[in-house]
């Protein structure tokens, strides 16, 4: 009986080896990207800034979570303005701390663009008596005889700068509680005449 050899095709085995190679690194990269995905969250809100430790910047949610934002500065610094509101992908950072200490740090991968439509948020001028306060975070505002609280867009003038400090005067109010950063009735955007204690007229000795 006549006995045929076979003869199997030969193999480049550093091809080979290269192929196989690159294949378990690509399976270990898309792992580790997919495990990255399942940690970034979006978030939402309004982007405040604050006096507290010479300025400090915080994207406040509508439910009043707060986070610092980290990461690169060309995607971080636009989103610095304050009343913005963004949208952004971000990540959690591990075993970073903060000056500020106003909320999370997040890491900032990406801003999302959304479409606003503008509204016309409701502003009055009104008259109000009460004292002013500030908050552990820097934010003045200005409890009112009433109970109401409307926290200062910008600081008071110098001379309500204490706390306690008496005011009554007419002030333009932005009546809008989700443009807060203290859960407070409304924005004080500006006072506009505060009312002083009239001078006394001055008497003269004729004699």
């Amino acid at each position: 009986m006549e006995v045929r050899s076979v003869t199997f095709p030969q193999i480049d085995v550093e091809k080979f080896m290269r192929t196989f190679l690159f294949i378990v690194l690509l399976a270990v990269s898309t792992q580790a990207i997919a495990q990255d995905e399942e940690n970034w969250i979006t978030i939402s809100g309004i982007m405040h800034h604050s006096t507290l430790e010479g300025g400090c910047w915080y994207l406040q949610t509508s439910l009043g979570k707060r986070y610092e934002l980290v990461g690169d500065t060309g995607i971080v610094y636009p989103l610095r303005v304050e009343g913005q509101h963004i949208v952004i992908k971000a990540e959690p950072t591990k075993g970073m701390a903060s000056i500020c200490m106003l909320g999370d740090i997040v890491r900032v991968l990406a801003r999302i663009d959304t479409v606003r439509y503008p509204i016309d948020l409701p502003i009055s001028d009104i008259t109000v008596s009460g004292k002013i306060y500030r908050t552990k975070s820097g934010v003045w505002y200005l409890r009112t005889s009433t109970g109401a609280r409307y926290e200062y867009k910008h600081p008071p003038q110098k001379r309500y700068r204490h706390s306690g400090a008496k005011f009554h005067g007419s002030v333009r109010v932005l009546m809008d509680k989700n443009s807060t950063r203290e859960h407070m009735d409304g924005v004080i955007i500006s006072d506009n005449n505060p009312q002083q204690e009239r001078a006394r007229p001055r008497t003269y000795d004729n004699r």
